[in-house]
């Protein structure tokens, strides 16, 4: 039988700085919001006797005043535990995807609602200098981003996001070799060698949990797991996912990131974000506006968590007219939330619903 795997982990990463991404992650899900209702439906009449369970009781502490805090891994106050219908149990141990993880009582990064922060991953980011905006938290390419680079951030203060796709396999990334080809689904439409992967395999939970370990070893102080709505029906994955495994994979990142005592967020995946909140510190949302979904995630700002929210308006990056900015910065279910204007290329330019731009240095 061929082996898949071509490399041994250490190997792939013994030099440090891998591909940064070519191509943002930016994707327009025409399908979460038809989905987002009904899919919390099905979730709450799943049986997800298969180890969902996060496995962690939590602080009952209210956040103190300021832009973060640390909390115990992994609930949220008032909730101490969860049911298993929330995808969240109480107890030390968890199996999930044949891996054991003990639950980490260590307190864990928790930022707060309404933090202000910037992502940029077309690009590593050049921290030899004081970046701007001055703002607490980044998130990053974890590939395209050195340790050096991480460490730099801390000493100004920021607090590291690190971005890499959980639900997709790229053609680039220096781990590509490892995946089984029955776990390489179809193509993910308009994404040149990206495809989609079998969430529910343990071959490719064990290459995500090494991708979490590595972000731990290069110092993120969080996890960004792209393409976790590869259940919606309409993404024709090639694989039995639904709603049930893709909470279960999220409670499996989540359990290996708090191994490494880091923070995890959710990306997008609207109709299981209700009973997502318990699993992770944070959410990542696109164009919520645009596509009217934002009041999905208002769980996330009830429990203490922020809403990193992104919008792509028509001339971003740089000439973002007056109407388009007004039109990406209205209220509309995102009180609270924490909202950058990019273009669509997530790279260092932003701006900012009260008009300010800046454009954070990226290394050539």
């Amino acid at each position: 039988m061929t082996s898949y795997k071509t490399a041994s982990m250490t190997e792939l990463y013994d030099d440090e700085k891998a591909p940064i991404r070519r191509v943002p992650w930016y994707r327009r899900h025409k399908y979460r919001t038809l989905s987002a209702v009904a899919g919390t439906i099905v979730i709450l009449g799943i049986s997800l006797g298969v180890g969902l369970g996060v496995g962690l009781t939590g602080s009952e502490e209210g956040p103190p005043a300021s832009s973060t805090m640390i909390t115990n891994k992994r609930s949220d106050p008032p909730v101490a535990t969860a049911s298993p219908a929330s995808g969240c149990q109480s107890g030390s141990l968890s199996v999930l995807g044949g891996l054991t993880v003990q639950a980490n009582t260590t307190p864990i990064w928790q930022p707060l609602p309404g933090t202000p922060w910037q992502i940029v991953l077309n690009a590593p980011i050049d921290a030899s200098k004081p970046l701007l905006p001055a703002l607490s938290v980044y998130d990053i390419d974890m590939y395209g981003n050195t340790a050096l680079t991480i460490q730099q951030m801390h000493l100004q203060g920021i607090k590291v996001i690190c971005y890499f796709s959980a639900g997709s396999w790229e053609s680039y990334r220096p781990d590509a070799g490892m995946f089984p080809p029955q776990d390489i689904g179809n193509d993910l439409s308009g994404w040149p060698g990206e495809k989609w992967l079998n969430t529910d395999s343990k071959a490719v939970r064990d290459i995500m949990a090494n991708r979490i370990k590595l972000a731990a070893d290069r110092g993120c102080d969080a996890v960004d797991p792209d393409n976790m709505d590869g259940f919606y029906k309409e993404t024709n994955t090639g694989f039995p996912l639904n709603a049930g495994t893709a909470l279960n994979y999220l409670s499996f990142l989540s359990l290996t990131a708090a191994s490494h005592n880091m923070a995890i967020g959710l990306k997008n995946a609207g109709s299981i974000a209700k009973n997502a909140t318990c699993m992770v510190e944070f959410s990542i949302i696109e164009s919520c506006i645009t596509n009217n979904e934002c009041a999905i995630y208002n769980n996330f700002i009830a429990a203490g968590k922020p809403v990193f929210q992104i919008e792509y308006p028509a001339g971003a990056p740089g000439k973002v007219s007056a109407e388009n900015l007004a039109k990406s910065c209205k209220i509309n279910g995102n009180v609270g939330y924490s909202e950058v204007i990019k273009g669509k290329d997530l790279g260092g330019w932003v701006e900012y619903c009260d008009g300010t731009v800046f454009n954070t240095a990226v290394q050539n």
